[in-house]
């Protein structure tokens, strides 16, 4: 390899690694900005959702203000085994009092009429955010929690890799 050669190889190494940090602390600076205060996933084993089988998010309110408004959205990644459109959640959450449970059914779409599927992905995997509660306030310190079934009619729910929650400051909230 003539010199000329080699130089050109570090000046191009060095402009890789240049655009690579670069991205790296773009990255950083966008995740600083980002208000959420929970996010969690449940894996699915062997992407089968067991009809009995209920994901328990347990949720410490410490990372949370009191008395502000967060949202929360529930986070699905299908593959592309999923057989059906749409898919039904049964909610349960002990937002408002500690010992008592609101249950919410929730229907979503994960694809359009023409099988489209409506999330981000490619490939055999796609994840979508579903908005659940737009107006989630903790006016005290304790822990929630948050309980996910499918309501679909398949025993065996085949196709859910994971399910998760994020819950975040409400967006209008954070204008200065």
């Amino acid at each position: 390899m003539t010199e000329m050669e080699s130089l050109t190889r570090k000046s191009l190494m060095h402009k890789i690694l240049s655009v690579g940090c670069g991205m790296l602390l773009n990255i950083m600076c966008i995740s600083c900005g980002n208000q959420e205060a929970y996010y969690r996933f449940h894996e699915i084993k062997d992407a089968e959702w067991d009809q009995n089988d209920m994901l328990v998010f347990d949720i410490d309110s410490v990372a949370f203000e009191l008395n502000i408004p967060y949202s929360m959205s529930i986070e699905v990644t299908n593959n592309t085994n999923y057989p059906y459109r749409n898919i039904w959640f049964f909610v349960q959450t002990n937002f408002e009092n500690d010992s008592v449970f609101a249950k919410q059914e929730m229907q979503y779409l994960l694809a359009d009429k023409f099988g489209k599927w409506t999330g981000s992905g490619f490939g055999t995997l796609y994840q979508a955010s579903f908005p659940f509660n737009n107006n989630i306030v903790f006016k005290e310190k304790r822990n929630y929690r948050v309980r996910i079934e499918h309501g679909m009619r398949d025993k065996q729910l085949e196709g859910i890799e994971k399910v998760g929650i994020r819950i975040a400051k409400k967006e209008q909230d954070l204008q200065i």
